[in-house]
């Protein structure tokens, strides 16, 4: 029989609570059973109503916690931040801030004010993004009456590509016969034609979102790579009550309510869990791979700005950047056919999506 922890817990608490001199763990283990009732007393909590007030303390309390990955380079920012470093092109003004930037058009692009020299070059201090302790997230919610969804959108001014060969690769490839099935000559092992970072591209968007269903928590979606070998590890997860799980994985959460993701190193794709994660392979059997990691956390609840989705042109006042149809970054460089990838890619749209 498969007792559940809650029990041998209570078990453990009881046997020690005759002892004097175990008295310690019995108070230990109150704390650990009183902090799991508040746990799951905050759990219950969802929607309280539908008044801007209501969506912003949901927002805040399930907010996801995103871990940086060790060594991150390229942290996040603020929008503002951001444009105080771009200049706006094939718009006007060329100057902009979060409420006087353009609804504009899909020809219309923000360059760095410092030029870069080449495709794979990150000459701009913006790259590195503030400290993540004063970088907010925006938060869009959409009430669909029934369903409320609150996606939550991060920002980061750059996106760092993946180092990958040009050429031939070999992994362990024999190149002439086995005998007793070993290779009778030296392994080939590397690249043969020189290796790239390919898919760097200024202003890198990301985005996580979470659904309540009749003023409850039921879901979190998270964002990844658009590939078949992601599918399995983003897309929605399920609420448990304790925890959002999908097949055999999981998102859990860190201060009983807010769902810990990880962010890819430079790239910053959410995962749920640390690791190195194959997301595609190229024509040469190169593998492309995002590094998550437990380094530094970023606590999005303590500085959320939150608004309700509105139609393109309609979003105003410090949400008015919403509006632009342009795209977050200087212009693509440097393509090589072969690859079909460029090294530096165009900036992205913008939310919402």
């Amino acid at each position: 029989m498969v007792v559940p922890v809650r029990w041998c817990l209570l078990l453990m608490i009881v046997t020690f609570h005759s002892s004097p001199s175990t008295g310690w763990l019995n108070i230990n283990f109150n704390n650990i059973l009183k902090k799991e009732r508040e746990c799951q007393d905050k759990r219950k909590v969802g929607l309280n109503g539908r008044r801007y007030a209501d969506i912003v303390a949901a927002a805040k309390l399930w907010a996801p916690v995103v871990r940086l990955a060790v060594g991150e380079e390229w942290k996040p920012s603020s929008v503002d931040y951001f444009l105080r470093h771009a200049n706006l092109r094939g718009g006007s003004p060329t100057s902009v801030t979060p409420s006087t930037l353009p609804t504009c058009n899909s020809n219309c692009y923000l360059e760095t004010k410092t030029p870069l020299s080449c495709a794979s070059c990150r000459e701009p201090a913006v790259f590195k993004g503030q400290d993540p302790a004063s970088a907010p997230a925006y938060a869009i919610y959409e009430d669909k009456g029934s369903v409320v969804e609150i996606t939550y959108w991060f920002f980061f001014p750059y996106n760092r590509g993946k180092r990958a060969c040009v050429g031939l690769y070999f992994d362990n490839v024999c190149p002439c016969f086995k005998a007793w099935g070993h290779c009778v000559c030296p392994r080939l092992n590397g690249c043969a034609g020189g290796y790239s970072t390919f898919g760097n591209h200024v202003g890198d968007w990301e985005h996580v979102k979470i659904k309540f269903y009749n003023n409850k928590i039921y879901s979190i979606y998270l964002s990844i790579h658009d590939s078949e070998i992601t599918k399995k590890y983003g897309g929605e997860f399920l609420w448990n009550g304790n925890f959002f799980k999908k097949g055999d994985r999981a998102v859990y959460t860190t201060d009983c309510t807010h769902a810990q993701v990880y962010a890819a190193k430079g790239s910053h794709g959410f995962w749920p869990n640390t690791g190195d994660h194959v997301y595609k392979k190229l024509f040469n059997g190169v593998k492309l791979k995002d590094l998550c990691s437990a380094g530094t956390a970023w606590h999005i609840a303590n500085n959320l700005k939150v608004v309700k989705m509105a139609a393109k042109g309609q979003f105003t006042g410090e949400f008015r950047f919403l509006n632009f149809k342009g795209r977050w970054g200087n212009r693509e460089r440097t393509c090589p056919k072969i690859i079909g990838q460029c090294v530096l890619e165009n900036g992205p749209g913008g939310p919402p999506k």
